[in-house]
């Protein structure tokens, strides 16, 4: 049960108001979400032939899940499908071993977004919550461009939105104005860090119980302030899905100002950040890295996909790089299988 409250339904129809050019940047606006469907072509969605781009156009999806044509084989984890199982490969490994399929059309995309605290920060061009709606954009529109069904999770400190996956442009318009709405509201004042790290794996244990096996999912963070518990749930995520982490930063988190003195505060508390000391620096900088590399280390030991995604540059850039980078690995990562089969 999640402790605060929780809005399951989605506004009633998508409304459009002019936008102001002031707070561009610091607030989502609804008209950039949606212009966003223009820039999908930069990540391949068009083509109708096979590519390596995870999110290729074409009767197939890239993705694993549950479909008609036989993928490959890997071992069984707790949890899995008894039904599926490989007795073939188990006999011949003496390791229990499942039958993966490939999904056809109309894979159900769910999109879970952070709205923490944490996530209304940024020093150059966009807040990382800005960006996160602007990558999830892209990625609806390319879902919804393949034929898929667009859903998700957008949570805070204070309570979530969830969306179960339609398809046609209602459901990913209706995600569109879920995060435009919230970022209309005035920041809330601070939360407890306890609840922080709670609400993060809330979201993602209630995915688990929404998400049928096969899903893909897209998970948007800067992936601050959460428990084991919480990277628990994203490795049984990645066990049963098909899992992107984008991970969402702003540059003077990974790397510290010019040396100065800089006011500093988190809602509640006042400081200084001194950056004179190049000891101070590398230590800034570590903080960051530990952080990105630990993110990093825990997706690829479940064969979840990782994508940086910086606030200072330009996104479809970014998300078309970092996709076409999972691809090639995903593509490698079959042909090595394949004699195993």
């Amino acid at each position: 049960m999640w402790p605060f409250r929780k809005h399951a339904s989605a506004p009633p129809s998508v409304t459009i108001s002019p936008e102001p050019n002031s707070f561009r940047g610091v607030r989502v606006h609804l008209t950039d979400l949606i212009q966003a469907r223009h820039q999908i072509g930069n990540l391949g969605v068009k083509g109708r032939t096979r590519s390596h781009a995870l999110l290729a156009g074409g009767e197939r999806s890239p993705f694993k899940g549950r479909g008609i044509d036989f993928e490959e084989s890997r071992r069984y984890q707790p949890g899995d499908d008894v039904r599926l199982m490989d007795w073939r490969v188990t006999a011949r490994t003496n390791e229990p071993h499942l039958k993966v399929f490939r999904e056809e059309r109309e894979r159900p995309v769910f999109m879970v977004v952070d709205d923490r605290q944490a996530m209304h920060f940024g020093t150059k061009v966009a807040f990382k919550s800005v960006a996160a709606a602007q990558t999830a954009a892209l990625l609806g529109w390319a879902s919804h461009a393949r034929g898929d069904r667009v859903g998700g999770i957008v949570f805070s400190e204070a309570d979530h939105v969830e969306l179960r996956p339609k398809g046609g442009r209602r459901g990913i318009l209706q995600f569109l104005n879920v995060l435009a709405n919230r970022e209309s509201q005035p920041l809330r004042n601070r939360a407890d860090p306890g609840a922080s790290a709670t609400s993060f794996r809330l979201a993602l244990n209630r995915v688990l119980k929404a998400a049928r096996p096969g899903s893909l999912i897209f998970l948007f963070s800067d992936f601050r302030e959460w428990d084991q518990q919480a990277k628990t749930a994203l490795l049984r995520l990645g066990t049963h899905h098909e899992v992107v982490a984008m991970f969402i930063y702003d540059q003077v988190e990974q790397t510290a100002p010019p040396p100065g003195s800089y006011p500093i505060t988190n809602g509640q508390s006042h400081g200084i950040l001194q950056t004179h000391s190049s000891q101070v620096v590398e230590s800034y900088a570590q903080v960051f890295q530990t952080r990105y590399e630990e993110v990093r280390r825990l997706c690829r030991s479940r064969g979840i996909g990782f994508v940086p995604i910086a606030t200072h540059e330009d996104i479809p850039t970014q998300l078309s790089k970092g996709l076409q980078t999972l691809g090639n690995q995903r593509s490698a990562n079959h042909s090595g299988v394949a004699g195993v089969a």
